[in-house]
């Protein structure tokens, strides 16, 4: 009897503490309704099973975004981090070309395997930050940006070397400078930036799911199937992945009536610098490649507005719903505070007085039904700067 009860008393003891492993997930749907959970099953894209805390299942219908309850959203991986044509990256901790691929392993992904990445779906494979470079973000930024002819190599005094990467091995790898053929150990190299050129033969999926994992790296998913535990997914590159669902941190549901605001067109955008007269920038451009800091957390698409600002979107009466997520930087926010209004066809739909950097994150959610134009205005004091991130419109249905 005594071994029974002690048997019971471990057997709901394990369940308890198989249970505590398992990830909460705070999931926001089209609606702005909010659900805490742990995910038992992705039935669709449109559709997700959970189960409460207290061991109720349920489903969530149209679901935009899932975070992980009580953790911040990671930065970029910093080392070692496989960049694709999408802006995706890959933390990988062996890396070999062959062919016109790369082979690639990574524990961010079921162990055993590995994955091959094709060469032309490659942009730069950041190994390490460059001695002598203060800011790497930056530096990465703009290399990404750049419109290439030849590969690039920074070594790890900062020193830039153009040539075409003719192989890369565990350790060392072969470069053709033009003028003659080098040979570099692994450990010396900060970044290898190649010139591909955008695939357009391959098909664009209108449904996917950005994932940020554990590590770091970004991962959209094209589709996907979520059983036991396990993530199993095809890149936008036609890789096939399989992700256990602890590591996943952060997920951005898009689909064709789901779209990031800063990718629609017409887009204006006025800033007031300090004793001057605003004037207008542009055209409008969201940046790319590079964290955006909220409340500790980093995310990767969105747009930062500076100091007195204007943005002014085309919206042509398509859109029902604003979701998305803002506040001060991190880094240049600190010190700043701002008033913001959030206007719809001259009506003021959304405001924030004298907001600042201790407020943390703010969440939008705002009703656009048959609104044209969106302005976002913002009046603050000199040298602040507000991020706006994975902001999504969604269409009407």
């Amino acid at each position: 009897m005594k071994l029974l009860a002690l048997t019971a008393l471990f057997f709901s003891w394990s369940v308890a503490f198989v249970s505590a492993q398992e990830p909460i997930f705070i999931v926001r749907d089209r609606t702005g309704m909010i659900k805490e959970g742990r995910i038992q099953r992705m039935v669709s894209i449109n559709s997700l099973e959970m189960l409460s805390s207290d061991e109720k299942s349920f489903l969530v219908a149209n679901p935009v975004y899932i975070t992980r309850k009580n953790s911040v959203i990671p930065k970029f991986p910093q080392s070692k981090s496989l960049w694709l044509l999408n802006d995706d990256c890959m933390k990988f901790e062996n890396l070999v070309m062959k062919d016109d691929s790369f082979e690639v392993e990574s524990s961010d992904f079921v162990s055993g395997g590995k994955i091959q990445v094709p060469l032309v779906d490659t942009k730069m494979i950041w190994l390490k930050n460059p001695l002598g470079i203060l800011d790497p973000n930056l530096s990465r930024s703009k290399m990404l940006g750049e419109i290439r002819s030849k590969d690039i190599i920074v070594l790890n005094n900062a020193e830039r070397i153009d040539g075409v990467l003719e192989s890369f091995a565990d350790k060392n790898m072969a470069f053709d400078s033009g003028a003659k053929k080098l040979e570099y150990n692994n450990d010396s190299i900060a970044v290898v930036a190649l010139s591909s050129d955008e695939n357009s033969k391959k098909e664009k999926r209108t449904e996917m799911v950005s994932l940020v994992l554990n590590s770091g790296a970004r991962i959209t998913l094209s589709e996907f199937n979520f059983s036991e535990k396990i993530l199993e997914g095809i890149t936008m590159q036609g890789i096939k992945v399989r992700i256990p669902f602890y590591k996943i941190r952060h997920a951005v549901f898009l689909g064709a009536s789901v779209v990031r605001i800063q990718e629609i067109k017409n887009i204006k955008l006025i800033q007031s610098s300090f004793f001057e007269t605003p004037k207008g920038v542009s055209p409008f451009q969201a940046v790319k490649n590079n964290d955006f800091f909220i409340a500790g957390s980093a995310y990767s698409n969105g747009f930062s507005t500076m100091g007195s600002s204007s943005v002014t979107f085309s919206l042509e009466g398509k859109y029902q719903k604003l979701c998305g997520f803002f506040g001060f930087d991190d880094v240049d926010g600190r010190r700043g505070r701002a008033d913001i209004k959030i206007i719809a066809d001259g009506k003021v739909i959304a405001s924030w007085v004298d907001r600042t950097w201790k407020d943390g994150v703010g969440n939008l959610n705002l009703p656009l039904a048959a609104t044209k134009e969106l302005s976002l205005v913002i009046d603050a004091s000199l040298g602040s700067k507000i991020n706006w991130c994975e902001c999504l419109l969604i269409r009407a249905d």
